[in-house]
């Protein structure tokens, strides 16, 4: 319930500032972010998102499974002018923000999945350029942690998202327990939301500098080398080898492959009495990645 309510929490900092004004963040400027609350008396009601586009929320259905704030239970649908674009289902809808980029417009909401599994994705709209239609771009795959009070940054002057990976997650962890956390970045354009994580190889790179210090210290407490790298129950023997493993994908995104498996079998060999699993975490993290883009 703690990780829910952080969760939550995270997503709303971001919307938590209305009026924003054209505060410009280098390639492109906050035009607006706010809360969005589908409290009674005030919903169903129209939204004006500014640019032309509007929310109509309408309260969701009784019977929700998940858990979330109450007031955000909610459906929305988009219009341009008075076309109705899409339709969002029910779910927990926390806030929008409005941004331009280069002539374009684009609209996010946010929206909190709540369940154990959580916690945040983020459906993207764009306006190419003023008169054209509006358009759905794309929503991101979800996150278990609520992006950064800061999340869009510009790189060789194209917009980007900056949001959390989890398809690793569950991998030989607990879901509560799992370190491996991996940044990932869509690319935002008016023909759609693309995942890009090749400009950000010195984000990666800086990450495996952390997760090095904190490689160093688990190998410090380290007793007794275990057996293997995963124990008897398909989970990792201790937190070192979580690391180790969190370092070898985080290679990978920097597009340095080579290093992350010299450097994972290296330190298996190292810290561990037995390094036959390596294959098979090699095959299985190849068959999580090729699930989609990175």
């Amino acid at each position: 319930m703690r990780l829910l309510a952080l969760a939550a929490l995270g997503i709303a900092l971001f919307f938590s500032t209305p009026g924003t004004g054209g505060a410009q963040e280098g390639c492109f400027s906050v035009l607006a972010a706010d809360d969005l609350d589908c409290q009674p008396g005030a919903c169903p009601g129209t939204l004006d998102a500014g640019g032309g586009v509007k929310f109509v929320l309408s309260p969701g259905l009784p019977g929700k499974k998940l858990l979330g704030p109450p007031a955000s239970w909610m459906k929305i649908s988009l219009l341009d002018g008075d076309l109705t674009v899409r339709e969002l289902p029910d779910s927990y809808y926390l806030g929008y923000a409005r941004l331009d980029h280069n002539g374009a417009g684009y609209w996010m909401i946010g929206e909190y999945t709540g369940g154990m599994h959580c916690c945040a994705r983020y459906h993207f709209f764009a306006r190419p350029s003023p008169g054209s239609p509006l358009r759905y771009i794309g929503t991101t795959a979800g996150s278990a942690q609520a992006i950064d009070e800061q999340p869009f940054s510009c790189r060789s002057g194209s917009l980007y998202l900056e949001d959390q990976d989890t398809r690793f997650l569950s991998f030989h962890t607990s879901y509560a327990e799992s370190a491996l956390y991996i940044p990932t970045h869509y690319r935002l354009t008016a023909a759609g939301l693309l995942t890009d994580n090749l400009p950000f190889k010195d984000k990666y790179l800086d990450e495996i500098q952390t997760v090095e210090a904190q490689i160093a210290a688990a190998a410090a407490g380290q007793k007794k080398p275990p057996e293997g790298l995963i124990g008897s129950e398909g989970l990792f023997s201790d937190e070192l080898g979580q690391l180790l493993v969190k370092r070898t994908i985080l290679y990978i995104y920097a597009r340095e492959e080579k290093t992350a498996w010299q450097s994972l079998e290296r330190d298996t060999a190292k810290h561990y009495r037995a390094d036959g699993i390596l294959p098979k975490i090699r095959q299985e993290i190849r068959e999580i990645l090729r699930e989609g883009p990175y």
